[in-house]
This record gives C-alpha cells, sequence and structure tokens, in this order.
C-alpha cells in the first residue's frame, strides 16, 4: 500500500463501537485481507456511513491512513474509511434466528481463518457465495445443510479439511458401508474405518451413524443436493457439524461461539440428536 488511501473491496465481519458515534469495523477485503478501520460518525442519524457498515454489508471501500505520534504501538492504530459505496448485501439473512446464526458463525469462521496484509480473494469469494446461498434458503430446515457445507469448504480453503470419503489411514472408501463400522477422529484428520481403529487406536474418536456418513461423503461436491433429493434428517447435519467443528476448534485451540445457538434454533429433542 501505497500513499495516504487505497481503495478496497470488503465485506464487514465485526463492528464495535468507538466513543460516542464512531464503530470500528473488522472488514475481509480481496486486496488486502483482514483490515481494521474507523467509521467515523456511523453511529449517528443520520449517518451517510451507517447502513453500509452493517454486518455482511459488501462495500467498495476508499480506506486513508491516519496520522500518528511516532511513538504510538502499530497494534493500536487505526485507518479510517473515507467512502464507501454499497455493492452487496444480504437483508433476507435476518428473517430468522437460523439463518443469521448460520451466517454469522461463517463470518466467526472466517475471522478465525483471514490473514492480515495479504491478498485473500479466495476466501471472499467462497465466504460471499456461502452468504447468498444462505440467504436464498427458503426455511431453517435448508439453512443447516447449507451452513455445513460452507464450513467443510472454509476447512478446504485453509488446508484442514477431514477425510470424508475414505479412511484417513488405509484410504479405503465408504461408499456402502455398514454404519457401526465407521468412526471419526479430530486429531487423526477425520474417518477411520474399522481395522484401523483397531490397529491405530486413534484418541478421542466417535462412531459415525449412516446418516452422517451420508452427510459427510457430500460435502466436497461443489453444490449439495437439492431439497427433494436430500432426505437426510436434521439431527445427521447437527451431529455433521459437531464434527466439523471438532476438527476446527482442535486447529485453531478456541471455542466456536457461535456455534451456542445452533441447536435452539431447530425443535430437535434429546433423542434426535
Amino acid at each position: 500500500m501505497s500513499g495516504r488511501t487505497y481503495r478496497v473491496t470488503g465485506i464487514n465481519l465485526k463492528g464495535i463501537p468507538l466513543g460516542e458515534s464512531d464503530r470500528i469495523i473488522t472488514i475481509l477485503t480481496r486486496e488486502q485481507g483482514l483490515i481494521r478501520a474507523v467509521a467515523k460518525g456511523s453511529r449517528k442519524q443520520p449517518s451517510k456511513l451507517g447502513g453500509r457498515m452493517e454486518q455482511f454489508v459488501v462495500n467498495d471501500l476508499l480506506i486513508a491512513h491516519g496520522r500518528w505520534p511516532a511513538q504510538t504501538d502499530a497494534s493500536q492504530r487505526l485507518q479510517r474509511i473515507a467512502q464507501a459505496e454499497t455493492l452487496q448485501s444480504f437483508p433476507r439473512l435476518s428473517r430468522s434466528l437460523a439463518h443469521l446464526t448460520a451466517a454469522q458463525y461463517l463470518a466467526e469462521v472466517t475471522l478465525m481463518l483471514a490473514l492480515s496484509d495479504q491478498t485473500q480473494e479466495d476466501l471472499f469469494v467462497l465466504l460471499v457465495e456461502h452468504l447468498e446461498r444462505l440467504e436464498q434458503a427458503p426455511d431453517p430446515e435448508a439453512v443447516l445443510p447449507l451452513l455445513t457445507h460452507g464450513l467443510y469448504h472454509l476447512l478446504a480453503l485453509a488446508g484442514f479439511a477431514p477425510q470424508v470419503q475414505a479412511c484417513h489411514y488405509c484410504h479405503s472408501e465408504f461408499r456402502g458401508r455398514l454404519a457401526g463400522s465407521v468412526f471419526f477422529s479430530p486429531q487423526s484428520g477425520g474417518m477411520v474405518c474399522e481395522p484401523c481403529r483397531v490397529a491405530q487406536r486413534p484418541n478421542p474418536i466417535s462412531l459415525v451413524s449412516g446418516s452422517v456418513l451420508q452427510a459427510l461423503g457430500s460435502l466436497p461436491n461443489p453444490t449439495l443436493p437439492s431439497l427433494s433429493e436430500d432426505s437426510l434428517p436434521l439431527a445427521a447435519w447437527l451431529g455433521t457439524e459437531r464434527l466439523l467443528r471438532r476438527i476446527l476448534e482442535h486447529h485453531a485451540e478456541r471455542e466456536i461461539r457461535s456455534a451456542r445457538l445452533l441447536a435452539s434454533c431447530y425443535a430437535l429433542t434429546p433423542s434426535e440428536t
């Protein structure tokens, strides 16, 4: 970056109040990865920046470098949003708690994976693509598979998606494999067959049901089957999300806070989960 200003395309992932009328916005940009910038006056009514600084809004941004005393610590220096022109927004994500929770879940994972001062166009494009799919989901039941699919592809982009179609150790495929003979180990990289479970003794490990096995096997595909073709119960997708979350939390060494709300979005009894 050169000069006092630069232009980027970015999606707002997080905002926190600053002072009486400003916000600090965390933005994933195509060109510079993750940046934090002050939106001055964005909490005032009216404000030309107000609606453009909401979560999940994609803007064409002009970012201005600030001027700080020489002794100011670099971690405390914030840039300023000089101009913002909205390119895309996702207003229908707020139509249900499930839609909004899923979008916030993907945003939280993206914040964990994003880097600063590096071009991250693939991450930007992937997040926007999956937010578009979530927004088009007709009901909460359609949201959960799309969230799980998006989570898997974010893990794949980061380089630690689990093995979901074959055994991590012997690479034997699970097509036609009976329930009760397939296991999952986040520390071993994903799925484990029964012989390798006995031989390798991975720990911790979970037994995978037939419906979860089917859901996991569909995740590497570019798109999921349509709702009319997907007969898997919601409990299968919740179980699949939990397994992927364990992989992510194992690598990130932190909890996914958005996941706490996920189960409350669906009326499942304990026996169904």
